[in-house]
């Protein structure tokens, strides 16, 4: 079981694109938290094909309440965020309900919320730059790890 929170993503064509991707993989639900666009919104239906409307979603005045919620389903809670304390998606553990946090498009995952995780991950990338758009990091870490647990990987 998969579900992703969304820490502060100010763009509805990033928060559309993440639902789309998410219900393509069947997730379990999705939190927009803090900043985080909500539906109805045009510009996130735009992106999101209307998916807004076939996965579940919960709106959350901060992100920790979140974790807290998923913790308590027995989520382990993962950062994709690229930083001192991540590690290669390749060394993240395998576990049966995993939740991503994934964090603003320009500050990333809030230091403390960063704090708060079980597993901080960070895609490898091939050249000098230092991250991807936050909803195709989102898709290749989702892809990699339904391939991976279906043991495709």
């Amino acid at each position: 079981m998969r579900a992703v929170i969304l820490d502060n993503l100010r763009s509805a064509w990033n928060v559309g694109s993440i639902f789309r991707t998410a219900a393509a993989l069947n997730y379990h639900s999705i939190a927009l938290c803090g900043v985080t666009i909500t539906p109805p919104s045009d510009k996130l239906r735009e992106t999101s094909r209307g998916m807004e409307e076939h996965i579940p979603w919960k709106s959350y005045l901060t992100t920790m309440p979140a974790l807290i919620d998923y913790r308590k389903l027995g989520f382990k809670l993962v950062a994709l965020e690229a930083c001192e304390l991540s590690k290669p998606i390749q060394n993240m553990a395998t576990a049966e309900k995993v939740v991503f946090i994934l964090g603003n498009e320009a500050m990333g995952v809030t230091p403390a919320i960063l704090e708060a995780c079980d597993d901080v991950i960070q895609l490898p990338l091939l050249s000098a730059q230092s991250s991807i758009n936050v909803s195709c990091a989102f898709a290749a870490a989702a892809y990699y790890d339904v391939l991976r647990n279906h043991g495709d990987v």
